[in-house]
């Protein structure tokens, strides 16, 4: 695939809208719009059996949802550096254990979102500092109850059934 021309047809605080003509290896050429996306960041973070969520509320799905702290990548900032002042912020917590453990695209077929996941252990409780636009409620669940959870469609945020099925997974 060749790109021919490129253009940014909104170009926002998050996110930008680009459209691009490409070339493809058959010769056709076509229209492509999607999300440029800086990439973000989703902590898994553990207390024994239990995974800390929040419950936020999100003004695009025009309700609340409970998910797993999360956010997104500023300009120069490491992935680490991401999870560690998200995670702080959203929930108060750190962690003295902080790794990466997967890494998943949101939806490929119209964004270039990319989410680093991080496991984050021992962690210590602090203050959160939630940005004016958050409204959070910190809550600890155990695994098995977030999956009940999943299947009972009271969680739909796709980045934390990745995160509970990577646990599971991993027997935590």
């Amino acid at each position: 695939m060749e790109v021919l021309e490129e253009e940014t047809v909104y170009s926002g605080r998050i996110f930008d809208l680009k459209v691009h003509k490409i070339r493809l290896g058959s010769g056709r050429v076509i229209r492509r719009e999607f999300v440029e996306h800086p990439g973000a960041v989703a902590i898994i973070a553990v207390k024994g059996d239990r995974i800390l969520l929040i419950r936020q509320y999100r003004h695009p799905v025009r309700g609340w949802i409970i998910e797993i702290p999360a956010g997104t990548l500023e300009e120069g900032e490491s992935p680490e550096q991401c999870a560690r002042r998200e995670l702080e912020e959203e929930t108060g917590y750190r962690a003295r254990k902080l790794k990466e453990v997967f890494k998943a695209y949101v939806a490929p077929g119209y964004s270039s979102e990319l989410i680093h996941f991080f496991l984050a252990e021992e962690l210590e409780e602090g203050v959160s500092k939630p940005e004016e636009d958050e409204i959070t409620q910190v809550i600890w669940l155990d695994t098995r109850s977030v999956l009940e959870m999943i299947s009972k469609g009271e969680v739909r945020d796709l980045k934390t059934i990745s995160a509970v099925l990577w646990i599971a997974s991993q027997g935590l």
